[in-house]
């Protein structure tokens, strides 16, 4: 059943508003968040610079939603509910594929950039914090630690966002589940030797 007129435009703007972001982290993606060109991303996405405007107040606006919308989806399958944590890595590694502009531009271009790399500082923070409420959840508190939670909280969520879309980029898909495993047994390795003091 068609919904109505006004509810017909909402649907068409936010799916529109989508692509234009899918279309302008490709564009960031291969100009670079500085280099880029408003005029370069309206030709990347085949629309007028006016229609980017009506979404996006500015270039660095645009930037900002790419970035945001890219947090948002990489905290949304980590706060998934399930059964141990592994199990949300497939979605992860799903979405880094789905999204692979976009997470390349937040992990490779906007931590090195003083306005956009907040948006990864937003991430990491996050990540952290839930990752050190998991961990003392399994685990209980630290026995011997080389530094606080927080810097193996952190080390874990670069460790593997970085490990995404490396696999991502250079990986042969048929292999996912390898990678996967590996990834669970590196994280368990690393986390236990830090948080225990040993591998066990």
């Amino acid at each position: 059943m068609a919904g109505t007129y006004a509810e017909m435009i909402d649907e068409h703007r936010i799916n529109r508003r989508a692509m234009l972001l899918g279309q302008a982290a490709d564009a960031l993606d291969v100009h670079g968040l500085r280099s880029v060109t408003i005029d370069a991303i309206a030709e990347h996405a085949g629309v007028a610079k006016v229609v980017l405007y009506r979404y996006f107040k500015s270039k660095d606006g645009l930037i900002d939603a790419v970035l945001a919308e890219m947090v948002e989806a990489l905290l949304g399958v980590d706060a998934m509910p399930v059964e141990s944590w592994g199990e949300r890595l497939p979605h992860t590694l799903a979405l880094a594929r789905q999204k692979r502009a976009a997470l390349r531009v937040l992990l490779r271009q906007a931590p090195h950039d003083p306005r956009f790399g907040r948006h990864v500082d937003h991430l990491h923070a996050v990540l952290a914090e839930r990752t050190i409420c998991r961990i003392r959840a399994v685990l209980g508190e630290p026995v011997a630690m080389a530094g606080d939670p927080a810097m193996l909280a952190q080390i874990v969520s670069s460790f593997l966002l970085d490990a995404y879309l490396t696999w991502v980029d250079a990986g042969d898909p048929a292999r996912d589940q390898e990678f996967l495993d590996w990834l669970v047994a590196s994280i368990r390795g690393m986390t236990l030797r830090w948080w225990k003091g040993s591998d066990e």
